[in-house]
C-alpha cells in the first residue's frame, strides 16, 4: 500500500487491500486470511464507481460464511442514494456502517449503525465491564448538529425527494453523455444520478486504479472552464441536491457545452 498521510506504518502493514469490483481476487484474499481478519471494510460505491453486478453480494456471502464482520463506509453514500443508503439501494446489508456528511445537514455530525449484538458493546448495562467498548467524540451530542441532522432527515423522508434527486442527476448525466459523444471525445460519465463525474478515458472504469489512467490534464482544463462559467464543482464528483432547480440544470448543461467546446483536441 502506498504511503498515506496520517496512517502509521504499523497499521498499513496489518491491512490487506483487494481491488474493487474484482470478486475473485477479494474472495481469494479473504479465504487465505479469514482466520486473521477482524473485518472487511469497503465503500459500496467507490468514490464514483458503482459496484459490478454481484460484487457486493459476493463479499457479503464470503464474509458471512467465515463470520467476518462486513463494514460499509457510507459517509458519502448514506442518505444520498436512498433513505437506507447504498446498502438499501444495492440490496446488500453489512454488519456495521459509518455515516456522515448528509446526516448532519452541513454540520459536523457522524454516526455508526449496525447489528444489535455488535452495537450492544457500547452499552455496559447489556454486555458488562469486559465486553464494554467506549465510544466518545469531541462533538458527540452537539445539539445544533443533531437538530440540523434531524431536520435534514425529515426533508429526505418527504414523498418524491429521492425521485427528484435522481431525475435531476439523470438529466445532467444524459445531457453530458450526449455532448461528449457528439464531440468525439474519449470520455465517459461514471457514477449514479445522485453522484457522478466525467472521466476522460476510453477505458472501462471499474475501480479507482483505472481512474488514475485517465487524462488528468483534460479533466483539470474541463473543471476550470466549468468554474469560469459559474459551476463551482471540485476536482471530482457532481453532488445532486434537492435545492437544484430546472434553471440550475439548464445553466449547468450550457456550461457543459461551453467547456466541451473549449477543450483542446489532439491532432490526428
Amino acid at each position: 500500500m502506498p504511503d498515506s498521510a496520517g496512517i502509521p506504518r504499523s497499521a498499513r502493514e496489518e491491512v490487506l487491500v483487494a481491488p474493487f469490483n474484482d470478486l475473485d481476487a477479494a474472495r481469494a484474499l479473504i479465504e487465505a486470511h479469514h482466520a486473521e481478519l477482524g473485518g472487511v471494510i469497503l465503500e459500496p460505491f467507490q468514490r464514483l464507481i458503482p459496484p459490478a453486478p454481484g460484487f457486493l453480494q459476493g463479499i457479503r456471502d464470503i464474509t458471512a460464511h467465515y463470520g467476518i464482520p462486513l463494514i460499509f463506509d457510507e459517509v458519502v453514500t448514506g442518505f444520498r442514494f436512498a433513505y437506507g443508503g447504498a446498502q438499501s439501494y444495492y440490496g446488500v446489508t453489512p454488519d456495521l456502517c459509518t455515516l456522515g456528511k448528509i446526516i448532519g445537514g452541513g454540520f459536523p455530525l457522524a454516526a455508526i449503525a449496525g447489528r444489535a449484538d455488535i452495537m450492544a458493546h457500547f452499552d455496559k448495562g447489556i454486555v458488562g465491564e469486559d465486553g464494554f467498548l467506549m465510544q466518545v467524540g469531541t462533538l458527540s451530542g452537539n445539539p445544533v448538529a443533531a437538530v440540523a441532522g434531524l431536520a435534514t432527515l425529515e426533508v429526505l423522508r418527504r414523498p418524491g425527494a429521492y425521485e427528484q434527486v435522481f431525475a435531476s442527476g439523470r438529466t445532467l448525466m444524459q445531457g453530458i453523455e450526449a455532448m461528449l459523444k457528439k464531440a468525439g471525445l474519449p470520455a465517459q460519465v461514471v457514477g449514479e444520478p445522485p453522484l457522478f463525474d466525467v472521466v476522460f478515458s476510453a477505458e472501462a472504469v471499474r475501480d479507482y486504479r483505472s481512474t488514475l489512467r485517465a487524462d488528468a490534464g483534460l479533466q483539470k482544463h474541463f473543471n476550470t472552464r466549468l468554474r469560469a462559467a459559474g459551476i463551482l464543482k471540485g476536482d471530482s464528483k457532481y453532488y445532486m441536491s434537492l435545492a437544484h432547480t430546472a434553471e440550475d440544470l439548464e445553466q449547468t448543461l450550457q456550461a457543459f457545452a461551453g467547456a466541451i467546446a473549449a477543450l483542446p483536441r489532439k491532432a490526428g
